[in-house]
Formats: C-alpha cells, structure tokens, sequence
C-alpha cells in the first residue's frame, strides 16, 4: 500500500490570532484546530467560487428581510472570472462586454433570445467563439437584474433625448 503523502504545516501565532481560531473552533464545533482551519479554508473556497460567479451572500431572517453581505475580502482583487468576458469603462453600464469587441455580452444573448438562437448559431452569427457566447450567456443569465436595470436606463435616456417609445425595444 503506497504511503500517504503530507505536508506539515507549522506557524506562529499571537495570542489574538490563538483566540480567534479557538473562538472559530467553538463556532464550528470542530475537534481539533487542523479540522477548523481546514473547514474555514473550505467554507472561504466556497464563498470566493461563488462570488467569482457573480453571486452574493444575503442574511436576514426571511427573504424579505435579507440583505447583501459584503465581505470585501472575498470580492477585491479577485482573478477575473471570465474568459471572454472583460469590463469596459463606462459612465453608468456594469455588465461585461466580450473580449476584444464592442459588444456587450447581452447583446449576443437578447439577440439569441429574440431569434431563437442556439449558442452556436449564435457563435456563428456574430463570428465568435462558441466558448465565448456560453459564457455570455452564463452571465447574462446571472446577471439577469443588472442587464434589465441597464435597458431601463437606456430607455429612460432615449426617453430624455425624445426618441419614441415605439423605437425603443422593451
């Protein structure tokens, strides 16, 4: 039978940083501190995969309660987590445009909504990579509020500028 291969970790701790795992045992109810550092590793592994997807933690007692958590440490600096997706600056838009054109990633998913599209008739229509067009819809789908609140506020400005409503898709 092969050997187990493991790896020793040691490090020093202060007194506050001792009090702090020791507190995170009791929370956790884990039997030793290798176990709690380990089921906060994986709990935080856990958190940042989802944030990387876009998701954000809620708290509250009931749904109509929750709040948003935001745990800065789990959402600054994180690797981007798109491939073909990238942010561009803009005065008021948040969603992510594919990689190395001007098309916002909802363009390609409404218009594969709107046609009846496949992702790959998609892909062929606007000459993209299949991969590229799955991630846009992924996010689209999960972004879902974001891209509706930025077509109301499109159509809010076009409202303002006097572009008729009936010129403005809904």
């Amino acid at each position: 039978m092969p050997a187990t291969l493991t790896k020793r970790a040691n490090f020093d701790l202060t007194p506050e940083q001792d009090e702090v795992l020791a507190n995170l045992r009791t929370a956790l109810a884990t039997s030793s501190m290798k176990d709690t550092v380990l089921r906060a590793a994986q709990l935080t592994t856990l958190l940042v995969n989802e944030s990387r997807q876009g998701n954000h933690l809620f708290v509250g007692r009931s749904p109509q309660q929750a709040t948003r958590l935001a745990i800065p440490e789990l959402e600054a600096n994180l690797p981007p987590a798109w491939q073909w997706l990238v942010e561009r600056p803009h005065p008021w838009r948040r969603q992510l445009w594919i990689k190395g054109r001007k098309l916002q990633a909802s363009a390609v998913w409404l218009d594969a909504q709107a046609n009846g599209l496949s992702a790959v008739e998609a892909a062929d229509n606007w000459s993209l990579p299949l991969h590229a067009v799955e991630e846009a819809f992924a996010y689209c789908e999960a972004q879902r509020a974001l891209i509706e609140a930025e077509a109301d506020e499109e159509r809010q400005r076009l409202l303002a500028e006097g572009i008729a409503p009936e010129h403005i898709p809904a």
